[in-house]
């Protein structure tokens, strides 16, 4: 696998509008840019693809025009935490995604920091399963729920959750049982994820420097037990605030895990409002 437009750099123009100003990041599905765009005079983050190889081939035309579908069904899904799809462009026969440009740190960033709050967990995971839910009114599932793709605006505190349409990042820990043993994901395979990502915020990461990285080290907590969640002692415990939801979401049979609504309302008595969207920001300071 190449990316697409692997001799991308600052200053090129993509579709003759959109240049780019700085790579924000790359990982498995390709490699996010800052960007400002020229005719609306804004500043936008652009994904540049990763497809095969060879685009022109058999394999790069599947991969081109699944990056393109599913893009453009990503920018129907409209919720205050979901990331905002501005276009998708075709330069030098490849799609480019371009999205809002959020301007703060993802999850994995902040939990490196510590573990946050009940109420804090239940706030940023009210913002998650709304722009979920959004996505699966319209039939989209998510399918790479994980705290790499769950920003925290800097100003705001803002939840965004970002890269749907896009191919999962493949043995992620944030994958539900189902995904792992190469199953169809659907919504339910998304709520799993979403108690992966509620126990990684509850618990926190290991110390700065742990072998494998902060997503490695949270996997060896409990989401991975093959024969049902196992939730530990303290915050996540039986009696703690959001241990039982969580071991709910986390149950390795998708038909015996909570609806969303359920969910929701549970995060929202241990956030104790009934309003999404936003973490305080004096939790990340």
């Amino acid at each position: 696998m190449s990316e697409g437009g692997e001799h991308a750099r600052e200053g090129r123009l993509v579709d003759g509008r959109y240049r780019l100003d700085g790579r924000l990041g790359s990982g498995g599905t390709g490699t996010v840019w800052q960007a400002f765009d020229l005719l609306m005079e804004r500043q936008v983050a652009v994904r540049q693809p990763k497809v095969p190889r060879d685009p022109d081939g058999e394999p790069g035309r599947r991969a081109v025009n699944r990056v393109y579908r599913e893009a453009r069904a990503a920018a129907r899904v409209d919720h205050p935490s979901a990331v905002v799809i501005h276009d998708v462009v075709v330069d030098d026969g490849l799609p480019w995604v371009v999205m809002e440009l959020v301007r703060g740190h993802c999850l994995r960033e902040l939990l490196a920091r510590g573990p946050l709050p009940d109420t804090e967990c239940a706030r940023l995971g009210l913002a998650v399963l709304g722009a979920l839910r959004a996505a699966h009114a319209v039939g989209i599932v998510h399918r790479d729920v994980r705290p790499a793709n769950v920003l925290v605006e800097h100003d705001t505190g803002r939840v965004v959750l970002t890269d749907f349409g896009v191919d999962p990042v493949r043995g992620s820990e944030f994958a539900a049982p189902e995904r792992r043993a190469g199953r169809d994901a659907g919504p339910a395979s998304d709520l799993w994820s979403l108690g992966a990502l509620l126990h990684a915020a509850a618990v926190g990461v290991a110390p700065a420097g742990h072998a494998g990285g902060p997503e490695a080290s949270l996997a060896r907590e409990a989401p991975l037990v093959p024969d049902g969640p196992l939730v530990p002692d303290g915050p996540l415990g039986p009696d703690g605030p959001l241990g039982p939801l969580i071991s709910r979401l986390l149950h390795p049979r998708p038909a015996l895990r909570p609806a969303a609504d359920h969910a929701a309302a549970q995060l929202a008595a241990v956030a104790g409002q009934v309003r999404t969207g936003a973490v305080r920001k004096l939790a990340f300071e």
